[in-house]
């Protein structure tokens, strides 16, 4: 996908001159917290908030890192927001009304964002990280080992310990590095012990898993109370091609996450545009990239699993046809 052009540099530079509210995406992974952990350290004074909870990784970080996130944003915000790591405004609603909004995001499509949004959007990159470690030097702010650090973390973490890294996400590293974040570091940072209630969570959705083949491809869907992306990560670790995980609260709402093999990726499927045009189907809101991708609904988890599971079927015999 083509990157959406991106601001101009003095408009930019205006919009992060003013007071900063660094926004991470619900349930905040590792590439989001350390992408706001780098800027408020290049920003002095720049607040950081969640809008859904951290992921265990993002919580695990900031803590070890001692900064503080605020567990809900203002209403309202004088200065520039920059929202990190997020595709849509869906998935870090809700956005304080402001007058100024800076968006820095890799993922496949970017949404419907507030007329007069400057967007930084490089789908092309594998981690957000990537995008505001170049950023900042244009800034004329130097990299430093507080910055470079959390972006290290974070590139480790979106490109699967590096397994799904391009030949640019290995140059940021060694910027990164040489910037005096020390990569045994940034692996220990994301280093955690499960608390029992996610291991427990997991070994429940094992007990729930259902698998099938379609072709040379094996496919894996749950259903889970929470810790869904966890849980679709290590369907795969067990041997899916494809693995599909939703769960479903009492307000109707249902997440779902999915992932997929580095054989089924290179085959050509894709994630994120299946969950995009379920979505588009269920008023929903979607956003990912080919092997990682999640999809929020209102409706009933295992009819929309269902759905999302007939999409991927269809995209893998959609393969087959064309091998």
């Amino acid at each position: 996908m083509v990157p959406v052009p991106g601001p101009d540099p003095a408009v930019l530079e205006a919009a992060l001159a003013r007071e900063l509210l660094l926004l991470v995406h619900h349930h905040g992974d590792a590439d989001s917290v350390g992408c706001a952990i780098a800027l408020a350290a290049a920003f002095p004074g720049a607040r950081i908030s969640a809008t859904d909870g951290l992921s265990a990784a993002g919580k695990v970080m900031a803590e070890r890192l001692e900064v503080e996130i605020e567990a809900r944003p203002p209403a309202s915000w004088d200065g520039t927001v920059v929202v990190v790591d997020t595709s849509n405004p869906e998935h870090c609603a809700p956005l304080p009304e402001c007058n100024s909004v800076v968006v820095i995001d890799h993922h496949q499509t970017a949404g419907e964002w507030p007329a007069g949004t400057l967007l930084i959007h490089e789908p092309e990159a594998k981690s957000t990280a990537e995008i505001v470690t170049r950023l900042i030097p244009e800034l004329g702010i130097e990299l430093t080992p507080q910055m470079a650090l959390p972006l290290l973390a974070g590139v480790y973490a979106d490109t699967g310990h590096f397994r799904h890294a391009s030949s640019d996400s290995f140059a940021v590293a060694h910027t990164l590095a040489a910037a005096g974040g020390e990569p045994r570091q940034a692996m220990v940072l994301l280093d955690r012990v499960r608390p029992q209630q996610q291991r427990t969570m997991f070994l429940k959705a094992a007990q729930r898993l259902k698998f099938s083949q379609e072709g040379k491809w094996l496919m894996a869907t749950t259903r889970t109370g929470s810790f869904e992306s966890g849980t679709a990560r290590l369907m795969v670790a067990l041997g899916a091609d494809v693995a599909l995980a939703a769960s479903g609260n009492k307000k109707g709402q249902v997440r779902i996450s999915s992932r997929a093999s580095s054989a089924a990726i290179e085959a050509g499927l894709n994630l994120a545009q299946l969950l995009e045009a379920l979505a588009d189907e269920q008023s929903g809101s979607a956003g990912g990239h080919p092997g990682a991708a999640g999809f929020q609904a209102q409706g009933d988890p295992d009819a929309l699993l269902a759905m999302a599971q007939q999409g991927c079927v269809a995209q893998l015999k959609s393969l087959a046809e064309g091998a």
